[in-house]
């Protein structure tokens, strides 16, 4: 398998586990009707569905696939440490806004990140292509 489809399926498999905390973390906090439980799963896997938008715009490429890979890791990364350390570790009645909040960070971080990554990546493939337009003159008037 290329390195390309492992940081893919790398990618989707991060995403996945954020997928799955995000069902535990609201079983956790124990809802007591449905429409808060449903409401809480949709509005935390919010930034899960931002970076799988990010993911299949994203280039096939490996640079562009190591960079999305920083991305998701740091998004899923940081909503799980928040969360466990709000519902595990200091569990408060302010943690619920805490709560609330992160899935807002986590979107406001991916698209950041994201536009970053755009950026960085327009600039690299510039680069490289006015490498290979010089390495193709050099090439012509070697041949000449």
């Amino acid at each position: 398998m290329d390195p390309v489809k492992k940081l893919t399926w790398l990618n989707y498999f991060i995403c996945l586990i954020g997928f799955v905390a995000e069902i535990i973390f609201t079983i956790k906090l124990n809802p007591h009707e449905n429409s808060v439980f449903i409401f809480l799963i949709v509005w935390g896997t919010l930034p899960l569905v931002t970076l799988l938008l990010f993911l299949i715009k994203t280039p096939r490429l490996l640079y562009s696939m190591s960079r999305t890979l920083v991305q998701t890791s740091a998004v899923v990364g940081f909503g799980m440490i928040y969360k466990i350390n709000s519902i595990y570790i200091h569990p408060d009645p302010r943690g619920a806004i805490a709560l609330t909040t992160i899935p807002i960070i986590q979107t406001i971080g991916a698209l950041f990140i994201g536009l970053v990554i755009k950026i960085a990546s327009q600039k690299y493939y510039r680069s490289m292509t006015s490498q290979e337009e010089l390495e193709d003159e050099d090439e012509d008037e070697y041949l000449s």
